[in-house]
């Protein structure tokens, strides 16, 4: 689950100054598996929700924009 979105004013948008960044998945173990650049120049919160994570990291993975964790399918 991507949790870069606030769901409300006490919480933090975990996606402000990364959206230019590429978006990181790497497996459970801590690996890369895949690098993916923001197709328009920039992340948004949508484009980030559309991402198929599972197709990169079937067996479970962690998502980071550079250093910025952004969710897990652990969540």
């Amino acid at each position: 689950m991507i949790v870069a979105r606030a769901i409300n004013e006490k919480e933090p948008d975990l996606l402000v100054g990364y959206e230019t960044l590429n978006l990181i998945i790497k497996d459970l173990g801590g690996e890369v598996v895949t690098e993916l650049p923001p197709a328009d120049g920039i992340w948004t919160h949508d484009a980030l929700e559309l991402v198929d994570y599972d197709k990169h990291s079937p067996f479970g993975w962690d998502a980071y924009l550079g250093d910025q964790w952004i969710g897990s399918s652990e969540v």
